[in-house]
């Protein structure tokens, strides 16, 4: 039986011109108060008569960030799609074999939003993108060379961390590395330790009045629920725009390089696009107000976006970051939803920052860089008969279609993993890292894969304790789960013992 990712009660557990561009395409922040001018948009002398819209679907090739300017009119100038325009570019034969991230039983599934109220989004980004954004002349040198930059503070955080430098020296990586946190969430004894590990770590506190972009932290869902907060996606954004480098490979903290990352800033894929976006494993739904906010077709060729790693050019899209951020942080209510009640979302139809990167993208009609390949799973198999999988990691590919490597491991769902299970796993099955499903298809964007996330009791774990707790596994059905070594040599188990993975095996609980 499918299961949708999320649903409304399992949420906080877990146009021929714009065609015609997809035929070609395969904190609350605070602006902060400028002494100089924002450069505007190019407008109509008086009299001028109005000139056919013209989008360029090779605008991704613009050289610098002021160069997408007069783009940006022709953007704003285009006639707005319905959504049920927008609906009629997607025509799944049967949506239920299709992996969404929200169930059927949003309200925005359920039913159509207003075009009014789409509309009115519509527009009221195309303001800001006219009159709000920081200019990136006058920053421009702030911003040079390339480098990691990853969203941390907390001590768990801050463990994981370690383990990617670890990595990054097997790897005999030279990238610079910036940690970016929030307020006092850091303890000096991290800041020291990890300093000392890397030749060049700075760290950055975004609650700092230095930072050009200002951001929040996490907020409570509802004031009924002071306790209950929502997760900081407004990082992220922040983060990259702040961040020293020019071209910066955000990185999550539990995201560990399996290949040098500097290479894939040499990629064909990256050379051409300026970015790159790695895929998650569901669609976005054709109700999604998304689509017509953003004035795009419904996409059966994309995958949502994962943005536990992401690279970008900051000199050519530095305004398409800050339209991310945007809707990210000021408008992160109406785009990610909040609770309204216990157990009960919002009418939010964005999981957080990860899609607010793609949609921005769609919303300014440039093409982004994917990968060829489609994310492959990564995790365990039970020793009984039943031979059940649990994928607990993506593993992301490089980005070029010759090139079909594992370039990064990300134990997103490791979080989840009672650390008694995990020591079970270790000591008597050969560990974490075992085998690996990937779909036959997963150069086929428009395949749909059966995949969703379930639980796992782990029935197999001999003398369970009666306080285990289960934890969420990605299952591939109609994939067979082969050894890991198969894709990567030698596998990836000895490299996380050796970089000190298993530390989250003496914690008490994660998630």
């Amino acid at each position: 039986m499918h299961i949708n990712r999320l649903t409304k009660y399992g949420a906080v557990a877990a146009a021929a011109l714009l065609l015609a561009y997809l035929a070609v395409a395969n904190s609350l922040f605070e602006v902060p108060s400028l002494d100089f001018e924002v450069p505007s948009l190019p407008s109509l002398l008086p009299g001028q008569a109005q000139a056919p819209v013209v989008i360029d679907p090779y605008a991704h090739r613009y050289p610098t960030a002021d160069s997408f300017l007069p783009h940006f009119k022709e953007v704003i100038r285009a006639p707005g799609l319905t959504i049920a325009e927008c609906k009629l570019g997607c025509n799944w034969p049967d949506e239920s074999k299709v992996n969404f991230q929200f169930g059927d039983d949003f309200d925005w599934a359920v039913k159509d939003r207003s075009n009014r109220e789409l509309s009115g989004r519509r527009t009221q980004w195309h303001q800001f993108i006219q009159s709000k954004l920081i200019p990136f002349e006058p920053h421009a040198d702030q911003f040079e060379g390339r480098g990691i930059v990853i969203v941390a503070g907390d001590s768990a955080s801050m463990q994981r961390v370690r383990l990617v430098v670890r990595q990054l020296k097997r790897l005999k990586s030279t990238l610079p590395i910036e940690i970016h946190y929030y307020g006092d969430e850091i303890a000096f004894a991290d800041v020291a330790e990890v300093t000392d590990m890397w030749h060049d770590i700075r760290f950055n506190n975004l609650a700092e009045d230095h930072n050009l972009m200002k951001t929040h932290t996490a907020k409570p869902f509802n004031p009924a629920l002071p306790k209950v907060h929502l997760p900081n996606y407004s990082f992220k954004t922040a983060a990259v725009i702040n961040s020293r480098f020019a071209e910066a490979l955000l990185l999550d903290s539990d995201n560990i390089p399996v290949i040098d990352p500097e290479e894939l800033f040499q990629s064909e894929t990256y050379k051409e696009f300026g970015t790159i976006f790695w895929p998650d494993i569901a669609r976005t739904r054709k109700q999604n107000p998304i689509w017509p906010i953003t004035n795009t077709p419904c996409r059966m060729d994309e995958y949502e976006q994962e943005s536990g790693q992401l690279l970008v050019d900051k000199k050519r899209f530095f305004y398409h970051l800050q339209l991310a951020a945007w809707l990210n942080n000021e408008h992160g209510d109406y785009y990610g939803g909040t609770l309204k009640e216990p157990g009960k979302m919002g009418g939010g139809f964005l999981l957080g920052d990860k899609d607010m990167f793609r949609f921005a993208w769609h919303a300014l009609k440039t093409q982004y860089g994917r990968p060829a390949r489609w994310v492959t799973s990564v995790g365990t198999i039970s020793p009984n008969e039943e031979k059940k999988y649990c994928g607990h990691s993506f593993a992301q590919h490089h980005p070029d279609s010759h090139d079909g490597r594992v370039a990064f491991m990300h134990g997103g769902l490791l979080k989840s993993m009672d650390p008694r299970g995990m020591t079970y796993l270790r000591e008597n099955l050969g560990g974490i890292y075992q085998v690996y499903k990937r779909s036959p298809y997963d150069q086929d964007k428009t395949y749909n894969t059966d995949i969703t996330i379930l639980m796992d009791g782990m029935e197999y774990y001999e003398d369970k304790p009666d306080d285990f707790v289960a934890h969420w596994c990605t299952r591939m059905f109609d994939v067979e789960a082969k050894p890991l070594a198969d894709i990567i040599p030698g596998g990836f188990e000895n490299t996380f013992e050796a970089i000190g993975g298993y530390w989250m095996a003496n914690m008490t609980f994660q998630w």
